[in-house]
């Protein structure tokens, strides 16, 4: 089922657009990674405009391009991706129990690498924090 978005604002798009990125292109720097890097992540955990959210998604192509090309981090267990996200993000346990409708005790055994991640909480995980749902599996 496909989720109908409001139609984005071109003049209000343009403005933010210009205002973050004067010259859209690949990234060539680790400061021009940061600099975005840093408008990002304010944008992670907040409802955006339709405008805010195609912004956000053209800067986190552009940071991920950035970082593939540059940085070489060897895979995380996902468990230990999933404790680094909570932490980062504030995230309590309790919280992430009611985003996946579990008990907090299984909840618990799935942060604590007791259980694995499955495809569905993989999912949400994924949508949540803008991340690959691969990266939990």
């Amino acid at each position: 089922m496909e989720v109908k978005q409001k139609p984005i604002d071109l003049k209000r798009y343009g403005r933010l657009l210009a205002k973050v990125l004067p010259l859209p292109r690949p990234l060539n720097s680790d400061q021009e990674c940061d600099r975005l890097l840093a408008v990002i992540e304010p944008m992670m955990n907040k409802e955006l405009t339709p405008e805010e959210d195609a912004l956000f998604k053209l800067l986190v192509v552009l940071v991920t391009d950035y970082e593939d090309r540059t940085v070489h981090i060897p895979a995380s267990p996902p468990d230990q991706l999933l404790r680094h996200i909570l932490k980062n993000s504030g995230m309590k346990q309790v919280e992430l129990a009611k985003l996946w409708g579990t008990s907090k005790g299984y909840t618990s055994n799935v942060v604590n690498g007791k259980r694995p991640i499955s495809k569905a909480q993989a999912k949400i995980l994924a949508e949540r924090f803008k991340i690959s749902m691969e990266a939990f599996l």
